[in-house]
C-alpha cells in the first residue's frame, strides 16, 4: 500500500509540472501596473490558467528563508501514514541548528525539551509560524533520524518538478547564500505542494491550538497565528479570499511572502522576495504584504476573461489542385483563444502570424489541418494554434489525370526511366561493337590440300569403269 501511495504521488507530481509547463507556453506574456512593488522579486499568476499576469525579476536567484518548509511540509505529508504519529522534542538536536550570526532569521513555536506533539501538531507549528524546532523535529522524522538526509530529499523533489534554479541546505531558512531558489521555481514547488493531500489545511489555517498534554509547561493558552496578516479581519493588510501559505525574514535579504488570492472563481497566487524591512525614512514597514495586497487587487479588479480569436474568424484562403467544382478553401482557428486580459492592454494591438501550406491537392476534409496562427502581444507570444479547413474539397478524376498527364514528362519515374533505357543501349551498343571486333579478328581455317592418285589406281579404276559398260 505504501509503495502504491508514493508512485501514485509521482505521477501526480508529473502531471501538475507537466500541466503548469504547459501552460506557460500556452501565454508567456505579463503586464506592468500602474504602481511599483517594493519587493526585489515576484510573480503573479492564475493558478486556474496558468497564465503570468505579472513578474519581476522571476528568474533572479534569491534566499528562500522560511519559505523552504512548503518543501518540507508537502514530503511529510506524502510520506506520512500516520499524523497523530507523536515525536518527542529533543532541545540539544534543535540547537545544532541554531546560530548567533543571524539569530533573527529563526521563529519559534515554544515547543520545550521533552514535549509530546503529534506530527500534526508540528506540522500547524511550522506552516503557522515557520516554527524551527518543528522543521528541525520533523525532518529528523522523517529523514530516518538525518536532517541532511531530509534536505536531500527536498533537492531531489525540486529536480522532479522541473525546478533548475533551486538548491536547499537547511530546513528552518535560517540564512545561507548557497540555499536559494527562484520566484518561478517557487510558484512550482507551491503547486506542487498544494496538489498534496491536506497541505491547505495547514497552509491556510488562521490558527491553531495543540491538543498537547504538557500543560504544566504551556499554563496559558497555547495559540499559533498565522504570520500571514492578510487572512486575519483585524490587520490592516486583511484582503478578502487570501489564503496564506507561508512568510519569511532574512536578515540579509528582507521579507518574502507566498499566498493565494481567490475571487469570483478566480484563483491567484502571489511569490514575493526580497521586500526591505522599511521605508527610506527608517520606519519599520511589512512592504511584502503591501506588494501582495496591491497586486491582487490590481488582478481582481483589471483583469477579465476575452475571446482573443474566435473559432469562426476565417483567415485566409488556399489553393486546392484537381479540387471537383472549387479550386480554393477558406482556413480558421481550430479552437477560440480566451485568456485573462488586463483592461489596460488594447486587444487590437494582439498581432497574427499566420502560415499556411503549399501545393494543397484534393481531396480535403473539413476540419484538415492547413497551417497555424501564431498570437503575439508586444514581441510576447500568446498562442500557436492550428488553422483548419472550413469546408471539404472532393477529388476530380478528370482534372486529376489531366494534371499526371501533363507532369508525367517531369515526373522523376520518367527522368530515371530515360537514364536506365539510355544506359541499356550504351551497354548493347558496347556489346555489339566488342562481338564485331572479335569476329574480324578471327583467324581464317586453311584451304584443303587434294592430293593426285597415282597412275595404278588411275588405270584399275578406268578398267572397271570399261567392264561396267561392256
Amino acid at each position: 500500500m505504501k509503495k502504491i501511495k508514493k508512485l501514485l504521488s509521482v505521477f501526480m507530481a508529473v502531471l501538475i509540472v507537466c500541466c503548469f509547463c504547459t501552460s506557460l507556453t500556452g501565454q508567456a506574456v505579463s503586464f506592468t501596473p500602474n504602481f511599483e512593488i517594493n519587493s526585489a522579486a515576484g510573480i503573479l499568476i492564475n493558478t486556474d490558467t496558468g497564465d503570468i499576469l505579472y513578474e519581476k525579476n522571476a528568474d533572479v536567484q534569491y534566499m528562500p528563508g522560511s519559505l523552504v518548509q512548503i518543501m518540507e511540509a508537502a514530503i511529510i505529508l506524502e510520506n506520512c501514514t500516520d499524523l497523530k504519529m507523536q515525536i518527542v522534542c529533543d532541545s540539544e538536536l534543535v540547537k545544532r541548528y541554531q546560530t548567533t550570526e543571524y539569530a533573527d532569521d529563526l521563529r519559534y513555536a515554544d515547543i520545550y525539551q521533552d514535549d509530546v506533539l503529534t506530527v500534526e501538531e508540528l506540522l500547524y507549528a511550522m506552516m503557522l509560524t515557520s516554527s524551527c524546532e518543528a522543521a528541525v523535529l520533523l525532518a529528523n522524522q522523517f529523514g530516518n533520524g538525518s536532517v541532511a538526509t531530509f534536505v536531500d530529499m527536498m533537492n531531489a523533489k525540486a529536480q522532479e518538478i522541473g525546478c533548475t534554479q533551486t538548491n536547499f541546505t537547511n530546513v528552518t531558512g535560517i540564512g545561507d547564500a548557497s540555499q536559494k531558489t527562484t520566484a518561478r521555481d517557487l510558484v512550482k514547488i507551491t503547486q506542487y505542494a498544494i496538489s498534496v493531500s491536506r497541505f491547505m489545511t495547514f497552509a491556510s489555517a488562521v490558527s491553531y491550538v495543540p491538543e498537547t498534554p504538557n500543560t504544566e509547561r504551556h499554563k496559558e493558552e497555547w495559540v499559533w497565528t498565522h504570520s500571514n496578516a492578510m487572512m486575519q479581519e483585524n490587520s490592516t493588510y486583511y484582503l478578502e479570499g487570501t489564503k496564506g501559505i507561508k512568510t519569511a525574514n532574512l536578515t540579509q535579504q528582507g521579507r518574502s511572502i507566498i499566498c493565494q488570492g481567490i475571487k469570483d472563481g478566480n484563483t491567484f497566487l502571489v511569490v514575493l522576495l526580497g521586500a526591505p524591512f522599511t521605508d527610506e525614512g527608517g520606519t519599520l514597514k511589512f512592504y511584502h504584504m503591501i506588494d501582495a495586497v496591491d497586486l491582487l487587487k490590481w488582478a481582481y479588479t483589471h483583469f477579465n476573461y476575452q475571446t482573443i480569436l474566435s473559432d469562426s474568424t476565417e483567415l485566409g484562403q488556399i489553393t486546392v489542385k484537381n479540387g471537383s467544382g472549387v479550386d480554393y478553401v477558406l482556413v480558421r482557428p481550430e479552437k477560440s483563444f480566451m485568456t485573462l486580459w488586463y483592461d489596460g492592454a488594447d486587444i487590437n494591438s494582439v498581432i497574427q502570424e499566420i502560415k499556411l501550406q503549399d501545393n494543397v491537392s484534393a481531396p480535403v476534409k473539413e476540419g484538415e489541418k492547413l497551417g497555424t496562427v501564431t498570437l503575439k502581444f508586444s514581441g510576447q507570444e500568446l498562442a500557436v494554434i492550428d488553422l483548419v479547413s472550413t469546408s471539404s474539397v472532393e477529388l476530380s478524376q478528370k482534372k486529376y489525370y489531366l494534371a499526371l498527364a501533363k507532369h508525367f514528362p517531369h515526373t522523376e519515374w520518367l527522368t530515371r526511366a530515360i537514364f536506365l533505357s539510355a544506359v541499356l543501349c550504351a551497354v548493347y551498343l558496347v556489346l555489339c561493337i566488342y562481338a564485331h571486333v572479335l569476329y574480324t579478328q578471327k583467324p581464317k581455317s586453311p584451304e584443303p590440300v587434294h592430293l593426285k592418285p597415282k597412275a595404278s589406281v588411275v588405270k584399275r579404276e578406268a578398267e572397271k569403269t570399261k567392264k561396267k559398260k561392256s
